[in-house]
This record gives structure tokens, C-alpha cells and sequence, in this order.
């Protein structure tokens, strides 16, 4: 028992905070505030969406409609969350060798790493959904019972979710240790689902109004098929101790048995996906020599495609962009006419006319939005080291990697744009512009991200999802990406307001980002070369 509560303490010290910055040039005070004023940030947001969906369901008295929404939705979000995670925190683990080779029981390994999963899911879930019932709480006059039962639910409300996350890792992982691209199987199972998702949600059309009108069957429907919401709800209304009882029963029941169950191959599968298989062949060993561009681009390419969580957190959004590129151009009247009916005074034909620099914006959110280089170097972990001693300067190796993620996300950016240039017809200089911003946009944003993960660098992640996720750098990345998407945006609404043709007002656009690229590009190559050499394992 002792050995278990120690490797818990152990675990859980570790990478748990969602909003965690480590840098030796961060003062403490920054450590502490910013993560604090960031979950602020979004419980204000929670809090606000939970007041507006009341104001909503107000007149027809149906207000705990939203609480059942909130707490259902949030638990289909912390499924599709824990999908991320699953696979590394569970099954691809970077010190499987370290806790397997300690005196402890293999199965109460497995229990702290699900408890682990467990306590990061609880944290998520308690800083979106806790708001969430504060304000409902308030807005309808609760007693010190709901607030007791809604922190019970803060802690009863991820166990399935993370079962069911569990399982799918388990399944993609099991797959994909029956091919040789292990972790390919997996990427793709993972981005389908995430596609699916993105298409229920565009053909949702008019939620808000759906909800208010079927406020009474969609609560029925969620307190009926899913049970952990259903009691919650039920408790709110009308507590019964033993409603209570077999609530926390039933939970508990399933968690344990999931681990058991999942332990019975778990080890093996393990085992499994860290296997070589080696392929005998009687053909001469043939050593290639190849210029050092290309040797590194090919590593780190490589990398990026033996990482899951990596490529689709950092391809999700190219792939939006082809899907987008492609919806608009062979659906293009449906889209129009319902993004006009929703603009009053807009006509399709405006849409039309403005092509070219809706196209140019659609490209600007998700060259910024995609950030590879914010996580290529903490990737590295301990063989850091091995670059740096390589007999090459550092500030060519940051190169290197900001040419791997330009490699990576131009052809992507290339095939939607080519398929809009073909469907509609484009003036010469709008081709011109589009092109040299699908090369420049992309070069911005692995610069910014690049010098992020200089600057923050995590080189003690003990997987690769505390890497791509967690880490301040691709905080920084995602943040400095929306910031720059949105500029991008008003800078091409503004030029357009001025009266300006589409081909000025491209050209006045990528003469602003060149210039921005080139103060970028500046500073990289000053701070490059002390900043690599300084990051310590």
C-alpha cells in the first residue's frame, strides 16, 4: 500500500497543471499567476455561457435543461479529450522501462497511470463544468445540497468518459500493432473521429433554436440513455440517499472492472508496440549519402509522423483547410446562400466578388493556427545532446526544423489552394499572392513557434502528449496563432472597407507579413544560437 501511495505522489507532482509554465526564466510569481488568471479566463467564459442558455430556457421554466446539457456535453468532451491522451499516458509511455523494472506490482502500475488519467480529466472537467453550476446554482437560488452533489459530480462525471477513452486506445492500439505503421493506424482513427465530430457539429444548424423548442425531449433523452447525467439530475430534483448510493457504486464498479479487464492484455500489448520486427534480406546493405538538409528534414519528418498525438494536433487544422477549400468549391451555393440568408443586406454575389480574399484569409487562420515548430525541440528530450554535439552551428539545426514544418504544411496549403483555383476563376495576380502567402504565412508561424519552444522549452515530458499539449510553448503558439489570425482578418475587412481592388489589397497584405516575417527572422538568428545551447536536460 505504501509503494502504491508513493508512486501516486510521484505521478501526480507531475505535469498535472493545465496551464504549467517551466522556464528558469520565469519568476515564481509568473508561474503562479498566469495559469490562475487564464482558468479564470475560461471559467468566466463557462459561467457566462451557462447565464445565457438560462436566459434562454427561462420562459418556458425549463432551466435545468442546461444543466443536464452542460454536464452531458462536457462529458462527450472529456471522451474526444482523453482520446489524445489515452494512447501515450497509457500504452506508449516514455518510462515504461523505469516503473516496470521497480519492485512494484505490474497491476497497481496500471491503476496509478489510470488514476493519473482520472485526476487530469477531473481537473479538466472541474474547470469548465464547475462554473457552470455555480452560476446555475446562483441564478436559481440552490441550497448547500446542490452544491454538495455537484462537487460529488465533478469527481463521478469523467469515470466513464475516461473508460470509454480508455477502451478506444486500447482498440487503436491493438490495430495498430497489427501493422507496421503502428502509430499511422492510430493517427488516422484518431482524426476520423475528430472529422465526424466537426461534421455533426456544421450540420447541427440552428442549436439554440432546436434546444429551446425540444428543451423537455432533449432532457429526457439525455437523463434516459446516459445514466450518469440522468442520476445527477435526478438527485438535483429530488435527492434520495439511495439514488446517491447506487450512483457512486455503479461508477466505482466500472472503473475497477475497466482496469481489471484492460490489464488482462495490457502488459502485452505494451510490449507489443515497442517491438522491432526485423526483416532478413539477402540484398546488399547499400549505405546512401545525403546531404545534411535533407538527412535532417527526413528525421524530423519522421518524427512527426511516429507521433499521434503530434500529427494530429498539428495536421487537424491542414486537413480543416483542404476540407474547407474543398466543401466550398463543390457545394459553393448551398454554402453561400446560407452564410448570406444569415448576413442581412449581404448577397451571394458579394461572396463572389470577395474570393480571392476570403481565400486569403481562410489561409492566414490556418497557416496561424498550425504551429509544428512549438514542439520540435522539447521533443528532442535527452538526445538533445546528441545535436549538440554535432559538428554544425545550432542556428542551422532551428533552421532545419522550421524547413521540416514548412515542408510539412505547404503541399497541404498547395492542394486546397490549386483545388479553388480550378473551380473558380482567379485573376493572375490573385494566384500570384495567394501562392507567395501560402509559402509566407506558414513561415511566420513555425518562426513564432520555433522561438516559443526556444524560449519554454519542456525537456522532462514523460510522454509526448505533455509535449504537444501541455507544454507553454504551444500555449504561447496557440494564442500568438489566434492573435495573428484574427489581425490578419481585420487587416483584410479594413483594406477592403477603403474602397481598394481584391489585388491591392492582397498585395498591401503580404507586403505587411513580409515585413513582419523579416523582423521575425532577425531576431531568430540573434537569439537562436545562445538560446539552443543553453537548453539543459
Amino acid at each position: 500500500m505504501n509503494k502504491t501511495l508513493r508512486l501516486l505522489k510521484v505521478c501526480l507532482s507531475q505535469d498535472m497543471s493545465l496551464f504549467k509554465i517551466q522556464s528558469n526564466k520565469v519568476n515564481h510569481k509568473t508561474k503562479v499567476f498566469v495559469p490562475i488568471i487564464l482558468a479564470l479566463v475560461l471559467a468566466g467564459y463557462m459561467g457566462g455561457y451557462m447565464y445565457t442558455l438560462l436566459e434562454q430556457f427561462k420562459p418556458m421554466n425549463q432551466q435545468s435543461v442546461a444543466l443536464s446539457l452542460f454536464a452531458f456535453m462536457f462529458s462527450i468532451v472529456v471522451i474526444f479529450e482523453g482520446l489524445y491522451k489515452a494512447s501515450s499516458l497509457l500504452f506508449n509511455c516514455k518510462d515504461d522501462q523505469l516503473l516496470f523494472s521497480l519492485p512494484v506490482d505490474k497491476k497497481t502500475i496500471l491503476f496509478v497511470r489510470m488514476f493519473k488519467f482520472y485526476a487530469f480529466e477531473f481537473l479538466f472537467n472541474g474547470m469548465f463544468l464547475g462554473p457552470a453550476m455555480i452560476v446555475y446554482g446562483i441564478n436559481m437560488n440552490m441550497t448547500w445540497l446542490f452544491y454538495l452533489l455537484s462537487i460529488i459530480a465533478l469527481f463521478i462525471l469523467p469515470i466513464i468518459p475516461i473508460v470509454i477513452s480508455s477502451f478506444f486506445g486500447f482498440i487503436t492500439t491493438y490495430i495498430s500493432s497489427k501493422f507496421k505503421g503502428k502509430n499511422l493506424v492510430q493517427t488516422i482513427f484518431t482524426m476520423s473521429i475528430l472529422l465526424l465530430v466537426l461534421y455533426i457539429s456544421y450540420n447541427a444548424g440552428s442549436l439554440m433554436t432546436v434546444m429551446t423548442n425540444n428543451a423537455q425531449r432533449i432532457e429526457d433523452f439525455i437523463t434516459k440513455w446516459y445514466y450518469p447525467v440522468g442520476a445527477y439530475i435526478s438527485l438535483v430534483k429530488d435527492f434520495n440517499i439511495i439514488t446517491l448510493l447506487i450512483w457512486l457504486l455503479i461508477n466505482i464498479v466500472i472503473f475497477v472492472i475497466s482496469i481489471l479487464i484492460i490489464g488482462k492484455v495490457y502488459f502485452k500489448l505494451n510490449s507489443k508496440m515497442k517491438s522491432v520486427s526485423v526483416v532478413h534480406s539477402k540484398k546488399p546493405y547499400i549505405i546512401k549519402s545525403r546531404s545534411r538538409l535533407v538527412s535532417f528534414v527526413k528525421k524530423e519528418f519522421s518524427r512527426f509522423v511516429s507521433t499521434p498525438v503530434f500529427i494530429t494536433n498539428a495536421g487537424f487544422g491542414l486537413v480543416m483547410f483542404v476540407a474547407a477549400c474543398v466543401a466550398v468549391s463543390f457545394k459553393y451555393d448551398a454554402i453561400i446562400n446560407g452564410l448570406a440568408s444569415k448576413m442581412e443586406g449581404v448577397s451571394p454575389d458579394i461572396f463572389m466578388n470577395y474570393m480571392p480574399l476570403a481565400l486569403m484569409g481562410l489561409l492566414a487562420f490556418s497557416a496561424f493556427m498550425t504551429s509544428i515548430t512549438s514542439s520540435m525541440i522539447s521533443l528532442e528530450g535527452k538526445s538533445i545532446n546528441i545535436l549538440k554535439s554535432l559538428p554544425i552551428k545550432s542556428s542551422m539545426i532551428v533552421l532545419y526544423k522550421v524547413i521540416t514544418a514548412m515542408v510539412i504544411m505547404i503541399p497541404c496549403l498547395l492542394l486546397g489552394d490549386i483545388i479553388v483555383f480550378i473551380v473558380f476563376n482567379f485573376d493572375i495576380v490573385s494566384i500570384i499572392c495567394i501562392l507567395y502567402a501560402t509559402i509566407l504565412l506558414p513561415f511566420i508561424a513555425e518562426l513564432i513557434g520555433i522561438m516559443a519552444n526556444l524560449k519554454y522549452p519542456k525537456m522532462d515530458a514523460t510522454n509526448d502528449t505533455e509535449v504537444v499539449k501541455q507544454s507553454t510553448s504551444s500555449m504561447v503558439s496557440v494564442f500568438g496563432g489566434m492573435f495573428l489570425a484574427t489581425i490578419s482578418i481585420g487587416i483584410l475587412v479594413g483594406l477592403v472597407q477603403t474602397g481598394l481592388s481584391n489585388g491591392v489589397v492582397q498585395i498591401i497584405f503580404i507586403i505587411i507579413f513580409t515585413i513582419l516575417a523579416g523582423l521575425l527572422w532577425l531576431r531568430l538568428t540573434k537569439i537562436s544560437d545562445k538560446r539552443f545551447d543553453e537548453i539543459q536536460v
